[in-house]
């Protein structure tokens, strides 16, 4: 595999303004599992959901500070993957790679040509 290349979907977050009322529409409607629960610092919730492959990670959180979607990319090697696209007049980096406290990396873009913001994570 190209190590400049997108493997999955990781996660997505959103925001809910009522977060218990969310979850349990989606363990309800569509048969969502509960993966994790936790306290944020700026004082917010946010619950992790699985569907039925298990994949990709659902999290909904009640922050007012964060409304626009999360979205975040698994690649191979996030070092790798930026600097295959570092020069990429179509990419705005808001951060470059750094060390996520318990393991890999991670980096942030922001695409011009529809300007949807990308966490990329991986070793």
């Amino acid at each position: 595999m190209n190590k400049g290349n997108i493997k999955q979907i990781q996660a997505v977050s959103l925001y809910t303004p009522n977060l218990e009322q969310s979850v349990e529409f989606y363990k309800i409607t569509f048969g969502a599992s509960e993966l994790f629960r936790s306290n944020q610092t700026d004082g917010s919730k946010m619950i992790g959901l699985s569907f039925a492959d298990g994949n990709t990670e659902f999290v909904l959180h009640d922050s007012e500070n964060l409304k626009e979607p999360d979205i975040e990319v698994l690649v191979e090697d996030v070092k790798e993957f930026y600097n295959s696209h570092r020069e990429n007049e179509n990419i705005h980096w808001i951060q470059s790679p750094i060390e996520k406290p318990y393991g890999g990396h991670l980096a942030v873009m922001r695409t011009i040509v529809d300007d949807i913001v990308l966490i990329i994570v991986g070793s």
